[in-house]
């Protein structure tokens, strides 16, 4: 259903909205607004149609994204995490984990996830990455994979790991297989409906049509270019939402701190537009994607809407059967998620400015 309208997404945004509330109380696995993603073709949004998929554009899917993260964070961060796993599958030179397994992500039969942050920016474990040694045509892998969203759901998953020589390889490995522990989910603060947890490799053995990419030095490489900009669709998402609570205040309580409440919803328009314009211009050659100040922008916006939101909820806002406090305990996630050192960097001196402030972001942004 590529041809899924704006109110379409309004629509779902507020469904799951309702049913967040819930599952961000019992933690359970939020099938019900899964469900009604997949009634929107969200299965199929960035699977090649010679799979079974109905792909969208670029923006168009972050906008998809910024919908689910208004309405829950944890099925947000599902649907994201799932995508990733099928965008590197798709990216692959090996053609068998294409046949095998995408016509049935498409058709939602199987759920996959990645377990890559060992690759990127996590330190749990100190350190302790994904190492993989040579075994025949095939790999043997022993480690962590330190954060895997809906690993416990995955018939499969993506991951990561680190010859001796440095290099690298990403797999696409069943759950099945004797040799992988998935940990029981460790409570967070929030998004414990993610069911996100360890997964633990020992002598797992990878077969050779199970190799995505490599070994090489960055085998990560491979990613569309529109990848840095998802986590900043969500975070825009969930800024709306904040917005929206704010707006629909009492008018005394919006009138008294229209100081500030104004200037925060113009500059949430002002990167809102600035997002999706760098996504409309990804593919152009010319253009240099700005996508760590764009997330330091949104983590900025986002983090102020929250205490905004909270702190003119009053009371109400520390109640939990109130949406404000679980869409502040989201906003907080932002700032640990796939984060990092220049983002944190960046993010935490527009914090600590006015807003508005024409802050200089340090050089690496």
């Amino acid at each position: 259903m590529s041809n899924v309208t704006a109110q379409d997404l309004a629509q779902l945004s507020d469904a799951i909205a309702e049913l967040g509330m819930t599952y961000d109380q019992t933690g359970e696995w939020p099938q019900g607004s899964i469900d009604l993603m997949a009634n929107l073709g969200g299965w199929r949004w960035n699977v090649p149609a010679q799979f079974g998929g109905d792909p969208v554009s670029h923006t168009e899917l972050l906008k998809r994204y910024a919908a689910l993260a208004a309405g829950c964070m944890s099925t947000a961060l599902i649907s994201t995490q799932r995508d990733g796993a099928i965008e590197l599958i798709v990216g692959s030179e090996n053609e068998v984990p294409k046949n095998r397994w995408l016509p049935q992500c498409a058709a939602g039969e199987i759920y996959t996830t990645v377990g890559i942050a060992q690759l990127t920016t996590s330190k749990r474990g100190g350190g302790n990455l994904m190492t993989a040694t040579v075994d025949g045509d095939g790999y043997r892998l022993s480690g962590m994979m330190p954060w895997a969203t809906g690993a416990s759901k995955a018939a499969i998953i993506v991951t990561g790991a680190v010859l001796q020589d440095g290099s690298q390889i990403l797999a696409c490995i069943p759950t099945n297989r004797a040799g992988i522990t998935i940990a029981p989910c460790d409570p967070l603060i929030t998004l414990n409906a993610s069911h996100t947890s360890c997964v633990h490799c020992a002598d797992f053995r990878v077969e050779p049509d199970e190799i995505l990419r490599g070994p090489c030095e960055r085998v990560l490489a491979i990613r569309t270019p529109v990848k840095p900009l998802v986590t900043s669709s969500c975070g825009i998402g969930l800024a709306g939402r904040l917005v929206k609570l704010i707006k629909d205040l009492p008018p005394k309580s919006r009138e008294a701190f229209g100081d500030v409440v104004d200037p925060l919803v113009e500059q949430y328009e002002t990167i809102k537009t600035m997002l999706f314009d760098a996504a409309d211009r990804v593919n152009d050659p010319e253009f240099e994607t700005p996508s760590a100040e764009i997330r330091v922008r949104v983590n900025d916006v986002l983090v102020r809407a929250a205490m905004v939101a909270l702190t003119l909820s009053k009371g109400s806002g520390f109640l939990l059967d109130r949406p404000v406090q679980r869409h502040v305990r989201e906003a907080l996630f932002f700032l640990v998620w796939s984060a990092p050192q220049d983002v944190q960097t960046g993010t935490l001196a527009r914090l600590m400015a006015p807003l508005g402030a024409d802050t200089p972001l340090p050089s690496k942004i």
